[in-house]
């Protein structure tokens, strides 16, 4: 009797215990779990899944100010054969310095032709990468100096700008290159740098293509005439001072007055010391 009772005890302590197997430890119906473990484990990894899944790391670039270059107000003809002859305004110093004008307004973009016009104002960026923004694009700390007819590009110092290298790079890269202003651009992407890192944001920044312009020296002047020799059409935007009609590139207008020997003088609100500036684009010929 008692040997039985023995067994009895034995075989409900085995059947209320957990048991054990080749892959861990199973939990019988009499086993108990925690509430909340069991009610907020799952909750859990389903917040942290969906917060993931919210997040977004894609970049959006979309031109938000395009640059319109100032047209030509006034064109003119460089004939090549009549320069230093008598009687002719052209000179190799003139052409020298309208080809340099010529050699910042044109890229070097792998054409046929070995250049296009540039469709934005040439300038000098120095940088410091911040963040990659994918396709060899970059949010730079940049300054570069003001450029174009009245500084149309306006300076920038310590500026965050938009970057278009024609080689990869990393963050953290500082460097100087000839950037091609493309305008303002609208920039949406989540930043990577403190203290805005992890966040949403959407900037308005200057846009800069890296390209190489075209040789400015002796040889490149040499091929720049022999191409146009040859029948190529060559064209330069220079921004030209003439004097002023209305006062006559004095700076003044006198007006008389009744009663007075001497002449009221009032400054002339259309020139800038008696000059007026015009973007005139140069055509060259043989």
């Amino acid at each position: 009797m008692i040997k039985r009772l023995l067994l009895v005890l034995l075989a409900s302590a085995a059947s209320a215990s957990a048991q054990t197997t080749a892959f861990g430890t199973k939990a019988t119906a009499n086993a108990t779990v925690p509430v909340e473990t069991a009610a907020t484990a799952p909750a859990t990894k389903g917040v942290s899944k969906a917060v993931e899944e919210e997040v977004d790391n894609s970049v959006v670039i979309t031109p938000f100010r395009s640059l319109t270059p100032p047209e030509a107000k006034t064109t003119r003809t460089f004939q090549l054969s009549k320069v230093n002859k008598l009687g002719f305004t052209e000179t190799t110093k003139e052409l020298q310095r309208l080809y340099s004008a010529f050699a910042t307004q044109r890229i070097i973009d792998g054409s046929p032709a070995g250049s296009s016009k540039a469709t934005g104002y040439l300038a000098t960026v120095n940088y410091a990468l911040v963040q990659d923004l994918g396709d060899n694009r970059f949010l730079a700390k940049a300054a570069w100096p003001a450029s174009g007819p009245n500084e149309v590009l306006a300076a920038g110092a310590d500026t965050m700008a938009i970057l278009l290298l024609e080689k990869p790079a990393k963050v953290g890269d500082t460097g100087k290159l000839t950037g091609m202003h493309v305008g303002t651009v609208a920039l949406l992407f989540t930043a990577n740098y403190p203290p805005l890192t992890g966040k949403r944001l959407t900037i308005r920044r200057e846009a800069f293509v890296e390209c190489a312009t075209l040789e400015n020296s002796p040889a490149g002047l040499q091929k720049f005439v022999e191409a146009i020799n040859a029948g190529a059409e060559m064209s330069a935007t220079t921004d030209e001072q003439f004097p002023c009609k209305k006062c006559g590139g004095f700076g003044q207008i006198r007006e008389q007055q009744k009663g007075s020997l001497t002449d009221k003088l009032t400054p002339c609100t259309e020139c800038i010391k008696g000059k007026v500036i015009v973007s005139v684009e140069t055509k060259f010929v043989p």
